[in-house]
């Protein structure tokens, strides 16, 4: 059962957008109130200058190239960005491609008439390719149309090389702790977040995607963000190819627009769509084997990390997956997949059977927390080491022998700490 309420958030929430753009940006909206299906009370989106509405961020990062995209309502600023890498060297600037997506309704939130709407209408998403890049490193990045707007990426690192990323799932920021619980992440200094799921939710009545994005902004600007797909990208019948695959789709590689892979020193992450069928028979699950195995064999393979939304191993207030877990664990195992990371369950749980890998819920994102120990009498739950019902994310520090991890509360306090060894090359 919930054992928080979401109405908590309200009484402490900041008028997000307020007086700004979609997003906080130079770009004007008129706000009305909280209506939906094309029926928000505000006269619609105005288009200003420099036309930013959302953005930018990092994603589909390799060894010697990555993308950058932003949202904008207004085809003209087409300026592209310019490039530098971080630790000094020449700046060069990247065309942008400009894509039209026609909405076709307008979303507002009904408890919370300060959220800016996210309005109908015609809006170009950019994406700039940057090619050429050197592995192994951090350029910074800015828009022509607006230096402000600005962020990095770090590319691939090579093979054995430490590096760090971080997971985080169930962003709610209307309710007011994603901001400290990103804040407290960001001194970590990660070259990228997995994000496990249920990124914005229309069902709190308090935000929409347009007050998503400035809350958000420090943490897509901090590095790539590739995040997988959660049953809240549902929440509106156009929510998942209007918003989260148009802002988000194809993150990674070899995939579809929902599900992928990517690389960086030697570990392979794996992002699947919980959402829908993944079993080892269905084209997802089939992939998600063949690609594992395909992975293992690469040169300079060190091992895996696969990130779903839908847990299959909780004790708390969620359900589980147990046919997934006795499908995939053996592959996992076979396959040298050190952690599978998930979400939905708000909250922290940590899983170490014994054989094949650690199972992370990470979770503590924003939404409403849950109960991580309400179904403690699921046959597995003597192996969860560590729970918490607290606001979070987890860094991974990857090293040469080992994974070390640290669930960072929104204090920024370290709440659990764990070493994983990295098993010799197969």
């Amino acid at each position: 059962m919930r054992r928080a309420s979401w109405w908590l958030g309200l009484a402490t929430l900041t008028a997000i957008g307020a007086n700004c753009g979609e997003d906080g940006s130079s770009a004007t909206t008129t706000t009305g109130g909280g209506g939906e299906g094309g029926e928000g009370g505000g006269t619609g989106l105005v288009c200003d200058a420099p036309f930013v509405t959302k953005g930018p961020w990092a994603l589909r990062v390799d060894g010697v190239s990555a993308r950058v995209r932003w949202e904008a309502c207004d085809e003209a600023s087409m300026g592209g960005i310019m490039v530098t890498p971080e630790d000094g060297g020449a700046a060069r600037t990247v065309a942008s491609k400009a894509t039209p997506s026609t909405l076709a309704s307008t979303y507002g939130a009904p408890l919370n008439p300060s959220a800016p709407i996210d309005y109908a209408g015609t809006y170009y998403l950019h994406e700039a390719a940057v090619d050429g890049l050197t592995p192994g490193t951090c350029y910074r990045y800015a828009l022509a149309a607006d230096a402000s707007r600005k962020g990095r990426f770090c590319t691939a690192r090579p093979t054995g090389t430490a590096f760090t990323f971080a997971a985080i799932g169930d962003t709610n920021p209307a309710l007011g702790t994603t901001d400290d619980t990103i804040a407290a992440l960001l001194p970590h200094a990660p070259d990228f977040t997995v994000h496990l799921g249920d990124l914005q939710y229309y069902d709190s009545l308090l935000e929409t995607w347009a007050s998503w994005f400035p809350v958000m902004q420090p943490l897509l600007a901090a590095g790539a963000f590739l995040p997988v797909i959660g049953n809240h990208e549902y929440e509106k019948p156009d929510e998942l190819d209007a918003y989260a695959l148009r802002f988000f789709g194809d993150a990674g590689f070899d995939g579809t627009r929902s599900y992928h892979r990517f690389e960086s020193g030697g570990v392979w992450f794996f992002g699947i769509n919980s959402e829908e069928p993944f079993g080892p028979s269905d084209p997802q699950g089939a992939w998600l084997v063949a690609q594992l195995a395909e992975a293992k064999a690469r040169p300079g393979f060190r091992f895996s990390i696969v990130s779903l939304h839908r847990p299959m191993l909780t004790c708390g207030d969620s359900g589980d997956l147990p046919d997934a877990f006795a499908a995939f664990h053996p592959i996992f195992e076979k396959e040298r997949v050190l952690f599978v990371l998930a979400g939905h369950m708000h909250g922290y749980e940590r899983f170490e059977l014994g054989d094949g890998p650690v199972y992370l819920t990470t979770a503590g994102g924003g939404g409403v927390i849950n109960d991580p120990s309400e179904n403690l009498a699921r046959p597995y739950c003597d192996k969860r080491v560590a729970s918490g019902d607290y606001y979070h994310s987890v860094v991974f520090e990857v090293g040469a022998e080992a994974v070390i991890g640290k669930v960072v509360d929104q204090a920024g306090a370290i709440r659990d700490t764990f070493t994983t060894a990295i098993p010799a090359p197969p």
